[in-house]
């Protein structure tokens, strides 16, 4: 990877939350947002470098880098910060879209030392370096945004917790995929604090082991076979589960909109660890999705 290399957004598809709980997950590339390296001379991007600064200086203690398999190049990455480094990118940040899988994605390519893995460079190894790395911005990450970003390929992280690359294109899927603004952003990490926390109730964990679990996974399954049938009846039973289960993770506002939607056939859900940014909205043509946000009055940006 060379200075300038483009790091594009990512849109889960399935998998939020659940893949760090025994579920499957599939990532895809979204190429409408994206971000590289780049330099300013005249340090007008203060945000962007304070916060590659923080990564610096997390990177410089000792703990940090007892999980990671590879070292980095601090030398080079403090004088390139004193000398402008910003992430240039229009990922909005914290909707949903892997802004800060892309800017790991990023430094990894230019200042690690990925040699140091011989053979060994696998995406599970990357995902797992992916996760101690991302963690410092979210407090804990599974690594998925990061390796979508890096390998610019649609992943699925399967059953037995393998990590897939697949031939995939959502364009081909016959389906109607858009995104839904809600105007507000979401903080990951006390979001995934409080997933965390949930398991604390019996009844949650065996709701989520019993029904997000086989929806979640019976979606992905479904979607990658071209069974558009099973494929609903699948999404409806994970939308509703998130309905209920997921209360904190739905912006205020949109409980109302993503209930009332699945009547018309329009299923809204959580795109990334909600709180805010976009949902991601599916219907099975472009007709009922925009027949539906007509009716509405709902915004929705095409994906597909």
């Amino acid at each position: 990877m060379e200075h300038g290399t483009i790091f594009n957004s990512k849109l889960l598809l399935f998998g939020e939350y659940g893949l760090m709980y025994n579920s499957m997950a599939l990532s895809v590339p979204f190429l409408k947002f994206s971000g590289f390296l780049d330099f300013d001379r005249n340090h007008s991007h203060v945000e962007s470098t304070a916060e590659i600064r923080k990564f610096y200086d997390h990177l410089k203690s000792a703990d940090s880098n007892k999980e990671l398999h590879f070292s980095f190049d601090l030398p080079r990455l403090e004088n390139d910060l004193e000398n402008g480094l910003f992430f240039n990118s229009n990922i909005p940040q914290q909707y949903g879209l892997g802004s800060s899988g892309a800017l790991v994605a990023a430094l990894f390519g230019k200042y690690a030392f990925p040699s140091n893995l011989g053979n060994n460079l696998s995406p599970d190894i990357l995902k797992a370096n992916f996760a101690v790395l991302e963690s410092f911005f979210h407090g804990k990450s599974s690594g998925l945004d990061p390796l979508i970003s890096y390998l610019n390929k649609p992943i699925l992280i399967d059953s037995q917790k393998q990590i897939v690359p697949v031939d995939f294109d959502l364009q081909k899927a016959g389906l109607a995929v858009a995104l839904i603004d809600t105007k507000t952003t979401g903080a990951t990490g006390p979001l995934v604090k409080h997933f965390i926390d949930l398991f604390n109730f019996p009844e949650f964990a065996q709701a989520f082991e019993g029904q997000f679990i086989p929806a979640n996974n019976g979606c992905i399954e479904s979607l990658l076979n071209g069974d558009k049938q099973n494929f609903f009846l699948h999404l409806e039973k994970l939308v509703k589960f998130q309905l209920y289960h997921f209360h904190e993770m739905i912006p205020a506002g949109f409980h109302r909109v993503i209930s009332f939607a699945h009547c018309s056939k329009v299923y809204i859900k959580l795109l990334g660890s909600g709180g805010g940014g976009f949902l991601l909205a599916i219907a099975e043509s472009e007709k009922i999705m925009n027949d539906w946000a007509e009716k509405r009055g709902v915004c929705v940006e095409k994906v597909i």
